[in-house]
């Protein structure tokens, strides 16, 4: 066998402690610094790699709630576009119940989005919920654009039509075209100045005071403004589509032939002229070269139609 000789040396004396130590045992020994060494560079790694692992699921879980955070702000957004577009859509109803046009169809409003999703796509959406919801608030997004965008159209048309509407109803003498009482209807009367039973009064009279407005109802056309033997100062508009108005026993008129006026606008003044007898305003309304009765075309309360 072999043996290492060692000595040992005391301090302060000059003794001396010879060893003789087999060799194999400091083989051993420096196998197991080797081995201490090993373990706690190991340790070193485990307590390091927990650390970094802790560190990274920490910030994974706060990125996580971040996240689910921020989806859920935009999920809220999402609804409230969603429950306001319904607005929309009853607003809409409600202005084509209103014009008499046929209520859009609410199928057309559910659009769906589709279309073929890869295997691995899905794959991806059943295993990851944050990729799942995000992709069906991707779908819900489009899905209440493409909502809007068939409303927008559908808005679009409507105002084309009420613009176009609203063209027509300009012409139309919706208003009375002075203030006043009215002092004899339309139909069969007794006429004031000669006497005559039955004669037929082909308008209204409005009576008030002398040089009170007179307004046109409705845009149109001067065809005539002329004084009249039994009319005095006497005013046709014509308001195109076969209605006109007359106007009779003005003090003065205020417009002149192939004019064009708008509703609202000064006509002339009440007066006395012609054939009467007191200060009145004769108002006509001719449709398809038939006078018919105002009282049909004046809204109540002094509405218009605009």
């Amino acid at each position: 066998m072999n043996y290492v000789k060692a000595s040992i040396h005391f301090q302060k004396s000059s003794r001396m402690l010879t060893v003789k130590v087999p060799s194999f045992l400091l083989r051993g020994s420096l196998l197991l610094r080797i081995v201490v060494i090993v373990g706690f560079v190991l340790f070193l790694v485990q307590v390091l790699s927990t650390s970094v692992y802790d560190g990274v699921l920490r910030h994974a879980f706060s990125s996580r709630q971040k996240l689910n955070k921020e989806l859920t702000q935009i999920q809220n957004t999402v609804d409230y576009i969603s429950n306001t577009s319904k607005d929309f859509f009853k607003a809409e109803k409600m202005l084509h119940a209103k014009l008499g046009l046929p209520l859009p169809d609410d199928a057309s409003r559910d659009l769906a989005t589709g279309g073929h999703i890869e295997p691995e796509v899905q794959l991806l959406r059943k295993s990851s919920p944050v990729f799942e919801r995000t992709a069906q608030m991707h779908e819900d997004v489009w899905r209440i654009f493409g909502k809007i965008h068939n409303n927008e159209k559908s808005f679009d048309a409507l105002t084309k039509y009420i613009d176009q509407s609203r063209s027509v109803l300009r012409y139309i003498p919706s208003i009375s075209p002075t203030t006043g009482r009215y002092a004899s209807a339309f139909g069969p009367r007794i006429h004031p100045v000669t006497g005559e039973v039955g004669k037929m009064h082909q308008g209204i009279d409005i009576a008030n005071d002398r040089w009170t407005p007179i307004y046109s109802p409705a845009d149109g056309v001067v065809e005539i403004s002329q004084l009249s033997s039994s009319f005095g100062n006497f005013v046709v508009l014509n308001h195109g589509n076969g209605v006109k108005t007359r106007y009779g026993h003005m003090q003065m008129s205020a417009v002149t032939p192939g004019q064009f006026v708008h509703r609202y606008q000064i006509l002339g003044y009440m007066g006395n002229t012609g054939r009467s007898v007191g200060p009145h305003l004769h108002y006509e309304v001719w449709l398809n070269g038939r006078p018919v009765n105002p009282l049909s075309y004046i809204l109540p309360n002094d509405y218009e139609v605009d």
